[in-house]
């Protein structure tokens, strides 16, 4: 992003509070809606849809989100074979700041998101479309605070230590995202999900497309080359910060990345 203050803002113009799908000609190609680049936030009130993202489907079932950033290749869709209604709510999100802290989210929690209708992002969600469906945010900065609100309340909930939902992806991928520039290894997210390192490493992959030891290499990756592009740091230094046991190692990883 260009160090501008209007960068900063999040504008949300478009939500929908409630919307029932139960035909297979509800799909969205989100690499032929135009070129100006816009997040979409959905997420499931009941039902099951499906979205698919870097070649793998992944289900959107009740009290789970997905984050689309436009344009890519990506798809999001009511497959044939469902039997019930997929109701769905969701919100846009416009700006430079906008498409990096979802692409922040989605990096660090996968393409599918846990958000509870009745959690307190959950409820916030829903105030967010509620607004903007009713063009509610007249003031840039008002949207920007309560945009922001939002995803930091969210980050909270997924960044619990510990989960109560019990989902051993998902608590394995909160343990990363709040804790991979520490020394942590698979075997620890594996015992910390309570499954053996075999068993955790394949229902990892099956569920996110790689393995667990790849997540927390591109998490660490993708800090090392935000702070080599913005900051002056010696290499040393970002390894250490970025959760690299060596500068060789991070330059084995960056080299790998391109």
């Amino acid at each position: 992003m260009n160090p501008s203050p209007g960068n900063l803002l999040l504008s949300i113009p478009f939500g929908e509070t409630f919307q029932s799908i139960s035909s297979p000609r509800y799909f969205w190609d989100n690499l032929h809606r135009g070129k100006d680049p816009f997040v979409i936030l959905q997420w499931a009130l009941a039902g099951e849809g499906a979205m698919e993202w870097e070649g793998k489907r992944h289900a959107v079932r009740a009290g789970e989100a997905f984050i689309i950033i436009i344009p890519e290749n990506s798809q999001y869709y009511y497959p044939k074979q469902a039997r019930e209604p997929w109701h769905v709510a969701w919100v846009n999100f416009y700006g430079p700041f906008a498409l990096w802290l979802f692409q922040q989210l989605r990096t660090a929690f996968g393409p599918v998101i846990p958000l509870p209708a009745r959690s307190a992002a959950g409820v916030m969600a829903q105030q967010l479309a509620t607004l903007a469906k009713a063009h509610g945010f007249a003031d840039p900065h008002e949207a920007s605070a309560a945009g922001y609100a939002f995803v930091m309340e969210w980050l909270r909930q997924l960044s619990a230590p510990i989960l109560q939902r019990g989902d051993p992806v998902q608590t394995a991928l909160a343990l990363c995202a709040a804790r991979f520039r520490e020394p942590l290894g698979v075997k620890e997210l594996a015992a910390q999900t309570g499954l053996s390192r075999e068993h955790f490493t394949r229902i990892f992959a099956e569920r996110t497309g790689k393995s667990p030891a790849r997540h927390l290499r591109d998490l660490r990756v993708a800090a090392a080359q935000q702070m080599l592009r913005r900051q002056n740091q010696p290499l040393k230094e970002v390894a250490l910060r970025c959760g690299f046991p060596s500068v060789r190692s991070l330059r084995q990883a960056l080299e790998a990345r391109e």
